[in-house]
This record gives C-alpha cells, sequence and structure tokens, in this order.
C-alpha cells in the first residue's frame, strides 16, 4: 500500500517551517514522510539534519539523499548538486517540533502520555499490551523518551489508532514541550520521587516538572492517588485515580505473597497474580489497566489479560543463578525510592547476602544525602558484606562504618568486585545489584560467568 502523502506542496512546508532560505524548489515531490536517520530513510521521505552531542546529521545528507530522500531541511547551506529541495532553517529542533506537531494532528491517534519518576517504560509496555486486542498501538521504543525519541516515534505514526508516549525529563520545561508537541488525550503520571534532582533541584520541582502537561484544556488525568504529592492536584477537571484506598476509581487490595507472586484483588471482586516479590509493581498494573479502561475496554477482562502479561526482568530485579549463587540484578536504574522498595524485598530472603551498590546519579546536592541514608536499609537488611564502587557511593561506606558495620568495602572497577564475590560467595549465597545504568553493574555477572 502507498504511503499517505503527508506535504503536498512546498507552500505548504514553507508556512510550517518558516525558513530563512530554500533553494531547488523546481525539484520538489510530495513528502510521504520524514526521516531523522539516513541509514533507514525511505524513498520519499524528507530528511531532518539534527547537529547532536556526539554526531551532525548534517554530515549524512548525501548518504540520505543516495537512499532516496526527497527534500532536506537543515540549519546551513550545504555545497552541491543533489536536485532535491533544500529547506535552511535557524534550528532544525524547532523544526522536528513543528513537523511532530503537524503529523500528531493530521494522523489524529489517541495519545497517552505517561511520565513519573520511575515506572514509566513498564506502564507503558502494559499499557500496549492492553490495548492491542482493541487497536493499533504504536508507542516509544524501549526508554526513548526526549525529544528525539517522542519525535521519531510520531514520525513513524502510519494507520495506528493509539499512540503511547513516554515522556522523560531531567531539566525544567521538557515535559511541557513534550506534552504540546504529543498533545496526549490522556496524561498518566506514576510516582512523584526524588529522581533528577540536579536539573529539577527538589521534590518540588520534580512534582511542578512532571505534572506541567496536565494543564492543557480537555486531557483526562490518571494520577496516583497514594503519592503524597500526586494527591494534591487538583486544577484538572478529568481526574482517574488509582491507589489503595476505595474512594479511587481503581483500588488494588493486597491478599498475599508467596515465594513467587503477590496476589491482589481489584475493585474487591477481580483476583491479580503479580509473579513477583515486589509487589510495588501494582501500581504500574493499576495505572496501566484504568488507562485502558478509559479507552473503553471492560476491567475484568484486562485483569485477565494482565494475569497472561510477561514481565520483563532485564534489569529489575532479575533473577540470575550462577554456579550455586543467586543474583539479583536491579541495575538498570536506581533512586533512593527504588532502591528502599527493592531492600524491602532482599530483606526477606533468609540467605547470605552481598550487596553491591553503585552511585545513584542526577541527585544533584542531595546525593551526599542520599546516599548516606542508604546505610539504615542496608543494615536493615542484614547483608554480610556491601560492595560499594563510584563517587557518590563511596559517601554510603563511609556513612555504614560510622554506623560501626565493618563489613564494607569500596572498590574502584568491577574486576575487583567480581574476584571478592568469587572469593567469599558460597553456594546458596545472594548477590544483590544495584546502581544507576551508567554504572553497568551487570558487568560484574558478566566476569563472573567467564
Amino acid at each position: 500500500m502507498d504511503k499517505e502523502v503527508l506535504i503536498t506542496n512546498f507552500k505548504q512546508l514553507e508556512r510550517l517551517l518558516k525558513p530563512c532560505w530554500m533553494r531547488d524548489l523546481y525539484y520538489f515531490k510530495p513528502i510521504k514522510g520524514f526521516s531523522l536517520d539516513s541509514r533507514s530513510i525511505e524513498n520519499g521521505q524528507a530528511f531532518i539534519a539534527l547537529r547532536g552531542k556526539f554526531q551532525d546529521g548534517h554530515k549524512f545528507i548525501s548518504e540520505a539523499v543516495d537512499k532516496g530522500a526527497s527534500l532536506v531541511v537543515a540549519q546551513r547551506g550545504i555545497p552541491g548538486n543533489f536536485k532535491i529541495p533544500f529547506f535552511l532553517v535557524d534550528d532544525t529542533y524547532e523544526a522536528l517540533k513543528q513537523i511532530v506537531c503537524y503529523i500528531r494532528k493530521k494522523k489524529n491517534p489517541y495519545v497517552y502520555g505517561i511520565t513519573g519518576s520511575v515506572g514509566k517504560t513498564t506502564t507503558k509496555e502494559m499499557l500496549g499490551f492492553l490495548l492491542r486486542p482493541a487497536a493499533k498501538v504504536l508507542k516509544n521504543y524501549k526508554t526513548e523518551n526526549n525529544l528525539l525519541g517522542v519525535g521519531k516515534t510520531i514520525l513513524a505514526l502510519r494507520d495506528e489508532e493509539v499512540l503511547i508516549l513516554e515522556l522523560g525529563t531531567n531539566s525544567c520545561g521538557e515535559i511541557k514541550t513534550l506534552g504540546e508537541i504529543s498533545y496526549p488525550d490522556t496524561g498518566i503520571v506514576t510516582f512523584i520521587k526524588a529522581v533528577h534532582l540536579k536539573g529539577l533541584k527538589n521534590l518540588k520541582g520534580v512534582f511542578e516538572e512532571k505534572i506541567s502537561f496536565l494543564e492543557r484544556p480537555g486531557i483526562k488525568a490518571i494520577l496516583n492517588k497514594d503519592d503524597f504529592y500526586l494527591r494534591k492536584v487538583n486544577f484538572c477537571k478529568k481526574v482517574y485515580w488509582f491507589g489503595k484506598g476505595k474512594e479511587c476509581d481503581l483500588y488494588a487490595r493486597f491478599i498475599k505473597r508467596d515465594l513467587k507472586n503477590s496476589i491482589f484483588l481489584i475493585q474487591d471482586k477481580f483476583k491479580l497474580i503479580l509473579p513477583m516479590q515486589f509487589e510495588g509493581f501494582i501500581a504500574n498494573v493499576q495505572a496501566a489497566m484504568l488507562g485502558a479502561s478509559l479507552y473503553g475496554l471492560p476491567l475484568g477482562e484486562l485483569v485477565e489479560r494482565m494475569n497472561s502479561y510477561e514481565y520483563s526482568s532485564c534489569g529489575r530485579m532479575e533473577t540470575v543463578k550462577l554456579g550455586g549463587v543467586t543474583f539479583i540484578n536491579d541495575a538498570y536504574n536506581a533512586n533512593p525510592y527504588s532502591f528502599k522498595q527493592a531492600l524491602g524485598v532482599i530483606r526477606r530472603y533468609p540467605f547470605k547476602k552481598i550487596a553491591v551498590v553503585g552511585d545513584m546519579l542526577e541527585l544533584g546536592g542531595k546525593s551526599i544525602y542520599y546516599h548516606k541514608l542508604l546505610a539504615y536499609d542496608i543494615i536493615k537488611s542484614n547483608f554480610d558484606y556491601c560492595l560499594t564502587i563510584g563517587d557518590h557511593a563511596s559517601y554510603l561506606r563511609d556513612r555504614l562504618k560510622e554506623l560501626d558495620y565493618r563489613r564494607v568495602f569500596h572498590f574502584f572497577s568491577h574486576q575487583e568486585i567480581a574476584r571478592f564475590i568469587h572469593d567469599k560467595a558460597k553456594k546458596g549465597w545472594l548477590i544483590f545489584l544495584k546502581g544507576s545504568r551508567k554504572m553497568e553493574l551487570e558487568k560484574v555477572m558478566d566476569l563472573l560467568k567467564k
């Protein structure tokens, strides 16, 4: 099937982008799409040359033209005779915003915007899973949740009826911008926690940033009633709450836990089984189910489908067995809230245990405070050893020693940690890995596999 024409004539694009200069308009052909990647551009698409942190798209214009680009949007003149139109603009990122806004309005899918300090990606994946039987769904790839990721996702829209967008931020104003270009019909906020404090200053700053995209008229908001900050939101006319209390639009009551599952009752009626001991995931489940119910799907069917969901555990409380030793890899990301929740689960294991703790990043001026604060939960979790790595984690080491916990050791490489575990851990021991993504703590397991 031929792709739908998005831009029929150059005047249409000129009104949209307001370029400072255009050339070779004689060669204009109707535009069937836009691409940011010269490697995957398709015949008839326009190429937007973005200057990124590590690569400059202007270097790949020739490649894009060779692969069939029908037009180029750039912010500097390119020598050569390419025989396709060039639109020069002051800022190709601003051009990207205008194009993305145009496509979102032209295609007009039902849009969900999902943000929060934790649980965004999980909620996005669950919501997509729940909606797929009822609609064609497009969502961000993994955690591509910044302007480039959201923009790339919207540029990929074809005939999907539902668009699910994870919206991320680490500085003020990003969520509002992403909200403006994606224009969500329903906005979901999971939690407000101490994350990205380097750019957002404090919890109040996190709260104000995360809810900023809910300010547009007519949006439906799905919010966590159990969150201290989110339950204060009162400016949205259409708010749907999830949480533990019966006053919520969707509530979950914890029933029991065994070695493999956490069991809940939804609306005191439908049994939901989480195949994990970490019952904190229930908030993501509730947010996703409430979002799907607003699309018109019956709650009973949603709970039944959720009970068949395959939870991705890669780097999130992932259990790996190596030579009789159990590793729990929770090193996909780390912040004070997720660390405390994970330790609450680890505490239940009656084994000999080693904690490997890497830096929690982007905590700004609160970094020392939050790393020292971890010491109390580490001690309560009865680890036989605590191994730290990273500049910030060294403050945890210092605080543990101040509290007379002597079995803490600081390391400067994954190899040193792997060697320590190899020498100390016996069959039946448990190793817990937790740190921010950049700490790459999974390398400890890779070294031990060798």
